[in-house]
């Protein structure tokens, strides 16, 4: 029997969370996600999960003139600082220090207005190799892919909380019988968009090109994939500071956004991962920044980090766990996904 989630009102969700079928599945789901992320990462990749911080004086996803996401700023014992937006920033150190592969699952906070694919909380895994970005992509299409494995194996997942079980079980099995999802160039998906009368929805900025996810889903629709597809090297300054510029063509990044194209329609789809492998230059970075405007006086710490005897290159993601909740259970909000909502400017209890 399929259960759909109750109407969202703030003044009582939390009976709602103490009551409803739909929010104990859910909750299942969330558990057995987080023991196989556990299960991929430490088992099967021989990462080591890392416990990180919650506040920061340096942000790092909600930065590019493209972004459309916020810091959170605080005060704190007098002190100017934020919530932690990504742990990537934290992620780096440790990497150095004799690992080859770190990850975590937490929590980020970002300030931006929220709408049916961002929440100001919602929870990442992240993880951080020693390696370039075409070593980490394999990875993490096998942790997508062990992800959905779980789903399948628990199919009470999908008859209880899916809106079409049946299409949710097909999206599952198409992503399971390939051994890599597809790639697209973003400059190949620029002139596809163009091509097909849809060149309106790319923005095009002094800094220069970006997609929203209008672009995104169009871009889905075209290209017809049936499993998660990315589109690669976007350009340079949009993205933040740390994405590697491409050696081949230094206005383009060493990057990747995996797009999760809707189940059914008006379903959730769009990016649901960003990738990038890490800049290794000081002099590189240093140009980013006043490229993008940005002060480096909070991030001299994380440019330090390049002139340590054991850095090594690094690459790094972050899959967002509402998203990909939403996706595959052809859901049209990430706010049913998570237990507690957190939405600007909402008032909640607790």
């Amino acid at each position: 029997m399929r259960l759909n989630p109750p109407d969202y009102d703030p003044k009582n969700h939390y009976l709602r969370i103490a009551d409803s079928d739909f929010f104990r599945y859910i909750s299942k789901l969330r558990h057995s996600i987080r023991l196989a992320t556990d299960e991929y990462w430490s088992s099967e990749q021989g990462a080591t999960s890392i416990d990180l911080f919650m506040l920061t004086p340096s942000i790092s996803s909600p930065m590019g003139p493209s972004s459309d996401s916020e810091a959170i700023p605080i005060r704190f014992g007098g002190l100017d600082t934020y919530l932690v937006d990504s742990a990537q920033f934290g992620l780096e150190p440790p990497l150095m220090n004799g690992f080859d592969k770190i990850y975590c699952y937490l929590p980020s906070l970002r300030g931006e207005d929220f709408d049916n694919r961002h929440l100001n909380q919602f929870y990442h895994c992240e993880a951080e190799i020693v390696g370039s970005m075409n070593e980490l992509i394999p990875i993490i299409e096998g942790y997508i892919q062990h992800l959905l494995q779980t789903i399948k194996n628990n199919e009470e997942f999908l008859t209880r909380l899916a809106v079409d079980a049946e299409v949710s079980k097909q999206a599952i099995a198409d992503s399971l019988a390939v051994k890599n999802f597809p790639r697209i160039s973003f400059d190949e998906a620029v002139v596809m968009l163009e091509e097909n009368g849809k060149g309106n929805l790319v923005a095009r900025e002094e800094h220069g090109r970006s997609f929203s996810v209008s672009a995104e889903l169009e871009l889905a629709a075209l290209l017809g994939h049936k499993t998660p597809f990315w589109v690669y090297g976007y350009d340079r300054d949009t993205v933040p500071f740390y994405q590697k510029p491409d050696p081949v063509d230094s206005e383009k990044v060493i990057n990747a956004d995996l797009i999760f194209p809707p189940i059914l329609k008006d379903s959730f789809g769009g990016e649901g991962v960003g990738c990038g492998q890490r800049q290794d230059s000081e002099a590189e970075m240093f140009d980013s920044l006043k490229r993008q405007g940005i002060g480096s006086e909070s991030y001299e710490w994380y440019i330090h980090l390049r002139t340590l005897p054991q850095y090594k290159t690094t690459s790094g993601f972050g899959l967002g766990i509402e998203r990909f909740m939403a996706w595959i259970l052809g859901r049209d909000n990430i706010r049913d996904m998570i237990l507690y909502p957190r939405l600007k400017g909402v008032k909640t209890l607790p």
